[in-house]
């Protein structure tokens, strides 16, 4: 009787537990089934122009004619990213708010020791749009040639040359500190307000070399103005076929430049299927894949869960750097 009497009182308790979970599972069927019933806002915590603003609004047009909703790009720029993404951390956790992520995501961490939020625990990452590697680009002028030249140019005279990056704990910083450390030499840093004034003091020769993000070079390069001495891929880019990658010289260098949308923790997993679904659709068509080939990267639309773990190995590898590196926030 008393073992009876104990299954019983399980299988009350368990059906009562099924019961109390069973209308919150109803809400967010119900609310994906609803989705969308009004305009969706994309955060791009950038100034409109760079990769991250046009993929969100490249994203969104589309995305709002197959939803027959508005889809409204908020940028939302400052203090490396982590205004507009704070103010996406806080938005009700429902669909309508999106931010287009890029690396500053999973460098901010660690950066920035007294953040209100989590960048990687307080979001959940929805869809990786698209991603390549820097390119390591000096001026046409240069008498460098190659990475083999420019670490022996480094070793030889430690501290001479100087690359920009467009501020400090940018991608393009860190990349520097991680070929610093990889490769055994001594080259400094000089941060910009951005990636303009410092490729016009790169063009000028104020500096001397730049770890740059694809799309921001790529033209430079076509018209000779600037000449690339390698990629940050393990593997040659399809962009860029003619570079070679740093690793060749620098074994197992490796530096992603990436953008993909995330949406605040507790975002309904049937919400959060649905937008990978639909945004990976919109990043196979033609023309979305033609503008990749322009910008120099690469589309994304893979399971949210490997961008998840992109975001994840992104921040360990970065609080790694960082922490070695000492490196402080401007």
């Amino acid at each position: 009787m008393a073992t009876r009497s104990i299954t019983a009182a399980v299988t009350a308790f368990m059906a009562g537990c099924a019961a109390l979970a069973a209308p919150g599972a109803m809400v967010q069927a119900a609310m994906a089934q609803e989705y969308p019933s009004q305009p969706i806002h994309i955060v791009v915590p950038y100034p409109p122009g760079g990769g991250a603003d046009i993929l969100a609004r490249d994203i969104g047009q589309k995305l709002g004619q197959q939803y027959h909703q508005p889809i409204i790009i908020d940028n939302r720029a400052g203090a490396g990213s982590t205004i507009g993404t704070e103010y996406a951390s806080r938005a009700k956790p429902d669909g309508y708010t999106l931010l287009m992520a890029s690396p500053g995501h999973a460098i901010n961490g660690s950066l920035y020791k007294h953040l209100s939020f989590d960048p990687v625990r307080d979001f959940t990452p929805i869809v990786l749009a698209g991603s390549g590697p820097l390119v390591l680009v000096m001026s046409s002028s240069s008498p460098i040639n190659s990475v083999k030249q420019f670490i022996q140019a480094a070793r030889e005279k430690p501290g001479t040359i100087n690359y920009a990056s467009a501020g400090t704990g940018s991608s393009p910083h860190l990349a520097g500190e991680l070929f610093q450390s990889m490769a055994h030499v001594k080259i400094t840093h000089i941060a910009y307000k951005g990636t303009a004034p410092a490729l016009t003091d790169l063009l000028s020769g104020q500096v001397q070399a730049m770890f740059a993000p694809v799309p921001t070079v790529i033209e430079l390069m076509k018209s000779g103005k600037l000449k690339a001495l390698g990629v940050s891929s393990l593997q040659p880019f399809s962009a860029l076929p003619d570079i070679r990658p740093i690793a060749d010289d620098v074994s197992g260098y490796e530096v992603l430049q990436w953008w993909g949308v995330v949406a605040p923790r507790g975002t309904p997993q049937p919400i959060v299927d649905q937008l990978n679904k639909d945004i990976s659709a919109i990043l196979r068509q033609p023309d979305m894949q033609s503008k990749f080939t322009v910008m120099g990267a690469e589309p994304g639309g893979q399971p949210a869960a490997q961008f998840d773990k992109l975001i994840r190995d992104e921040a360990k590898k970065w609080a790694d750097v960082i922490n070695t590196a000492h490196i402080q926030p401007e």
